[in-house]
C-alpha cells in the first residue's frame, strides 16, 4: 500500500491511499462543492449555495424555453433523493428564488418557476459558475479536458451500477464504445 500526499496551494495536506480511487473522487467532490458554495456566496449572495445556484439556472432556462419543471426533474438532474430535493426547494422558495404552483391535471405535482428575484440573480450566478469552471480546469491542457471528462463520466457510470441505479452494461459493450 502506497500513501500519496496531495496538496493544493494554501490548503492542508491530504493523504489518500494510492489504490483508493473512490476516496480521492469523494474528497475532490467535497472540496469542489465547498469552493463553489464559497464562490457563489461571495460573488452573488450568501442566500445561495453552488448547488442552489445551478438548480436556479436550470429552472430559469426551462421557464424561458416554456418547459415545465417538477421536483422529479430536479431529482433526476441532481441525482439526489426526494427528501433532499424537497429541503432544497423549500429553502429556495422561502428565500424568494422560486415558487411552486399546483398543476390542474394532478394536484400532487408542483410546477417550479423562478421568481423575479431568481431571474434577477440568474446572470450573476451563470457568470460566477462559468468562472469557477474555468478556474477548476486550470493546469489541464485543453486537449486533455475531453479525456478527463470521459474518465469522470465512466467513473460516475460505474458508481451508478454499483449503487444499483443503472443496469450493468452487457459484456463486451465497453470494448465497442472505447
Amino acid at each position: 500500500m502506497k500513501i500519496t500526499k496531495t496538496q493544493q496551494p494554501g490548503s492542508t495536506m491530504r493523504y489518500c491511499r494510492e489504490d483508493h480511487f473512490g476516496a480521492l473522487v469523494v474528497q475532490t467532490a467535497r472540496v469542489i462543492r465547498r469552493a463553489l458554495d464559497a464562490r457563489i456566496s461571495a460573488e452573488v449572495t450568501p442566500e445561495l449555495t453552488g448547488v442552489r445556484g445551478m438548480l436556479l439556472g436550470e429552472i430559469v432556462r426551462a421557464n424561458q424555453e416554456n418547459r415545465d419543471v417538477y421536483q422529479r426533474d430536479v431529482e433526476r438532474w441532481m441525482q439526489i433523493r426526494r427528501s433532499s430535493v424537497t429541503a432544497v426547494l423549500q429553502a429556495m422558495e422561502q428565500d424568494g428564488f422560486i415558487s411552486r404552483c399546483s398543476v390542474e391535471k394532478d394536484a400532487r405535482l408542483k410546477r417550479l418557476s423562478a421568481t423575479p428575484k431568481g431571474v434577477a440573480y440568474h446572470e450573476r450566478i451563470r457568470v460566477s459558475i462559468a468562472n469557477f469552471e474555468r478556474d477548476l480546469q486550470k493546469g489541464i491542457e485543453p486537449a486533455a479536458q475531453p479525456l478527463a471528462r470521459m474518465a469522470l463520466e465512466q467513473v460516475l457510470a460505474n458508481a451508478q451500477v454499483l449503487a444499483g441505479e443503472q443496469p450493468a452494461p452487457q459484456e463486451g459493450a465497453a470494448a465497442h464504445n472505447g
